[in-house]
């Protein structure tokens, strides 16, 4: 299969281009170069210019794996920049799909489209585990580049029947947080132990996109378009996620799933149901690994 990944040479898409490389003839879609995966063919593109975007998408790519993006605003990006950027590009590459008839898109997008993410609010939702299906609130720009792109890819899939697979993708811990991370194993960073504790490791990542480019769709719903969240198997905190959520709201959310965490009290505020028994996920690794290392 002839797969292009945009932002392949990133820190999430390097772990993809790693996983897929050995079965599918990958292009590397990037405006810097890839530092590892050098032998994978490197297309350097602006895909803030559709003429680029055009002629870097060949005519007989099967797949679009979308993970180029700006993860967050930052004193180098201004939120106005995050919404410019990530909100083109992502039209560009539709419109590139749709033009050559591109049969699939993998969407990478975040729980920030959520809400509960990247946030200034903390939102009570409307019940526990947080599916597909409920109300997206995000309230900040790079929530916001995802919950819209995610609406993007759903009404080309509606009109042009282009099937999108959205994958949500948590916290991801990637090297650079590690530092970060190691204080928050080891309570020293109180702040994030207020939140969900909601993390993926990035060959588990790697390991749903990989998945969700072999995924095939029943045709039950309306239009080809699906969304799966990416977590690792539970929480880093170090309590029960409903423990958590008491602390969090005193007037609980309700417990749609009361099942889910029964059967792991550490389980994610996402709903992972589907990741599992419709891609066939398993968790791989998680920030255990990370302990037995430090």
């Amino acid at each position: 299969m002839k797969i292009v990944v945009t932002g392949g040479a990133g820190a999430i898409g390097e772990y993809v281009v790693e996983r897929l490389k050995s079965r599918h003839d990958i292009v590397i879609i990037d405006n810097s170069r890839p530092q590892r995966n050098t032998e994978v063919e490197f297309k350097q593109v602006d895909l803030l210019n559709m003429e680029e975007a055009e002629t870097a998408i060949d005519d007989d790519t099967d797949t679009v794996v979308h993970l180029a993006a700006i993860p967050r605003p930052s004193e180098v990006h201004s939120e106005s920049l995050v919404m410019r950027v990530n909100m083109v590009i992502t039209y560009n590459i539709l419109e590139v799909i749709r033009n050559k008839k591109i049969k699939r898109i993998i969407f990478g997008s975040s729980d920030s489209g959520t809400g509960f993410g990247i946030r200034r609010v903390m939102h009570k939702p409307l019940y526990l585990p947080i599916d597909s299906r409920h109300p997206c609130w995000p309230h900040e720009a790079y929530g916001f580049t995802k919950h819209f792109g995610e609406i993007m890819c759903a009404e080309y899939s509606r009109a042009y029947g282009i099937e999108t697979v959205t994958v949500r993708f948590m916290w991801v811990w990637l090297e650079l947080f590690h530092n970060v991370i190691s204080r928050i194993l080891k309570g020293e960073a109180k702040d994030p132990l207020k939140g969900f504790g909601s993390y993926v490791m990035p060959r588990d990542v790697a390991q749903i996109i990989d998945l969700a480019v072999e995924y095939r769709m029943d045709g039950s719903n309306l239009f080809p378009f699906e969304i799966f969240f990416a977590h690792a198997a539970e929480t880093f905190l170090p309590i029960e996620t409903l423990q958590q959520a008491s602390k969090i709201w005193p007037e609980m959310p309700l417990i749609k799933k009361p099942e889910y965490y029964q059967k792991n009290p550490k389980a994610p505020f996402f709903d992972m149901t589907d990741t599992y028994a419709k891609l066939g996920y398993k968790p791989e690794y998680s920030y255990r690994d990370l302990t037995k290392s430090a």
